[in-house]
C-alpha cells in the first residue's frame, strides 16, 4: 500500500509541475499585453542581474593597447582624409571606418577622401544590412559608400544586430551582437569580427568555431569623455589630437585603428548620436543617458576576440530542465508541507521561495563574474516565484473539480446558499 501512495504523490506532482507551467505561459502572454501601461516593468525590463558585474564586482582592467580609436566628429570628407592620412603614415595594422560616404558630395573633397582611402593597405569599412526577410533569414539590401571610395575597402556590417533582425537601435541595452548574417547568399562578418581577422585571424576562426548566432559581449571599458563604470580603457584621439599630431608613433604602429562618430569633441555631453546604453552604464535601472558610442562598442568586441574571453551561454534546454527540476522538487516538498504541516505551509513555502530567488540571483551573479557564464535562469525564477501559491491553486481548486467528492461538495454549498433568505 506504501508504494502505492509514494507512486500517487509522485504523479501527483508532475501534474502540480505541469499545471504550475501553464499557469506561467498564461501570466506571462497576459503581461506582455499590458506592457505598454505598466511604466515600472518598462523601466526595469532591460535590467539585467549580469549588470550588477560591471558596477560592483569587477575591477577595471588594464588599459587595451592594440586598439585606437579616432573621432571623425562632423568633420567635412577632406578632414577624414586629412586625420586617415595622418595616421596611416604611422603604419596602422588595419584601419577600419565606422562611417558611410553613400553619395558623391564636393568633387574635390570626394576626390581627397579617395585618395586617402586608397593608400591605406588593410581597410575595412562599414556596410549596413537592410530588409530582412525572416522566413528566408537573409538580407537583401545593403547600404555601402558610393564607388570612389570602394576599390581598396573590405566591407562588413556594422549595424548591430540581434539573431531575430532587431536593430539596438529598438533595443535599450546592447549586450550582444552577431558575428555573422546573410546577405542574399552571402555570409558576412561583423565590422569587428572583420577587423579582427587582420589582426589575428586564428583567433577570428577559433571565435566562430563556437557557432553561436548571438554573442554576449565582455565589456572591458569606455573611451575618455564618457561617464562610465571602468575606468577609461580603450586608447583614443580627439579630432585636435590627430591634427597636431599629439601622439608618439608607437601609438599606432602595427595597431588596430578604428575612426567613428564619438561626438562633436570629447564629453559632448549633448550627442547622442550612434551611442547606446552597455552594460557599463553608472546607472543601471531607470538611466537616462547612453553612454557608450558605437565605434568603442565595435573596440570592445575586437578586444573579447583577441582575448579569447568569451560569454559562455547556457542552452535553452538546459534553462528549461533546470527550470523543470527546480519546479517538480519544489512541488513534492511543498505537497508534504501542504497535507502534513497544513497551519504552516504559507509561513515555509514563502521563506523558501525567497531563500531560493535569492540563491539563484547569486548563482547568476557569481557564475557570471568567476566564470562568464550567463545562466540566463529567468524562467526558473519565475517557477520558483510561482510555486507556492500555484499550488495552492492545484490542490483547493484543479484536484477538486475531478473528484466526485469535491464536486459534490461544491455544489451542495450552492444549494444551500440559494435557501438562505436576507430579510
Amino acid at each position: 500500500m506504501k508504494i502505492k501512495i509514494i507512486g500517487n504523490i509522485w504523479l501527483d506532482s508532475i501534474m502540480a509541475t505541469a499545471f504550475i507551467f501553464l499557469i506561467i505561459y498564461v501570466l506571462s502572454s497576459l503581461l506582455n499585453r499590458l506592457e505598454a501601461i505598466d511604466p515600472i516593468g518598462e523601466a526595469l525590463e532591460d535590467v539585467e542581474f549580469t549588470d550588477l558585474v560591471y558596477s560592483n564586482l569587477r575591477e577595471a582592467p588594464p588599459a587595451e593597447d592594440d586598439i585606437v580609436l579616432i573621432n571623425i566628429g562632423r568633420l567635412p570628407r577632406a578632414g577624414v582624409a586629412e586625420e586617415i592620412r595622418i595616421i596611416n603614415k604611422y603604419n596602422p595594422r588595419v584601419v577600419g571606418i565606422d562611417s558611410f560616404f553613400p553619395y558623391p558630395k564636393d568633387p574635390t573633397q570626394d576626390s581627397i577622401l579617395a585618395v586617402a582611402l586608397s593608400e591605406v593597405e588593410n581597410l575595412v569599412m562599414a556596410s549596413k544590412l537592410l530588409n530582412l526577410k525572416e522566413e528566408q533569414n537573409y538580407f537583401d539590401s545593403m547600404r555601402i559608400s558610393a564607388a570612389p571610395f570602394r576599390p581598396n575597402a573590405d566591407f562588413a556590417f556594422a549595424n548591430l544586430v540581434t539573431a531575430e533582425g532587431v536593430t539596438q537601435e529598438d533595443v535599450k541595452t546592447c549586450r550582444t551582437f552577431t558575428p555573422t548574417l546573410k546577405y542574399k547568399d552571402e555570409i558576412q562578418m561583423a565590422f569587428a569580427v572583420r577587423i579582427a581577422n587582420y589582426y589575428a585571424p586564428e583567433k577570428v576562426e577559433k571565435f566562430l568555431a563556437r557557432g553561436n548566432a548571438v554573442e554576449y559581449i565582455d565589456f572591458k571599458g569606455n573611451s575618455i569623455g564618457s561617464e562610465s563604470n571602468f575606468a577609461t580603457t580603450f586608447y583614443a584621439l580627439d579630432i585636435q589630437d590627430v591634427f597636431n599630431e599629439n601622439f608618439t608613433p608607437d601609438v599606432i604602429e602595427g595597431k588596430i585603428v578604428i575612426f567613428g562618430f564619438m561626438g562633436d569633441y570629447f564629453g559632448d555631453p549633448y550627442n547622442i548620436e550612434d551611442k547606446y546604453f552597455t552594460p557599463l552604464n553608472v546607472k543601471y535601472a531607470g538611466r537616462g543617458a547612453p553612454d557608450m558610442y558605437g565605434a568603442v562598442i565595435h573596440a570592445n568586441i575586437i578586444s573579447m576576440i583577441l582575448d579569447q574571453e568569451y560569454v559562455y551561454q547556457l542552452d535553452k534546454t538546459y534553462q528549461l530542465l533546470a527550470a523543470i527540476i527546480l519546479c517538480y522538487l519544489n512541488v513534492v516538498a511543498f505537497m508534504w508541507v501542504y497535507y502534513s504541516l497544513p497551519n504552516w505551509y504559507d509561513g515555509i513555502t514563502k521563506l523558501t521561495q525567497l531563500v531560493e530567488l535569492l540563491l539563484i540571483i547569486g548563482l547568476i551573479i557569481y557564475s557570471y563574474h568567476w566564470f562568464n557564464w550567463n545562466l540566463e535562469l529567468t524562467l526558473a525564477m519565475g517557477v520558483v516565484a510561482a510555486v507556492g501559491d500555484s499550488l495552492e491553486v492545484y490542490n483547493g481548486v484543479v484536484k477538486n473539480m475531478f473528484t466526485k467528492e469535491g464536486r459534490k461538495e461544491l455544489f451542495s454549498f450552492k444549494r444551500k446558499t440559494k435557501k438562505v433568505v436576507i430579510n
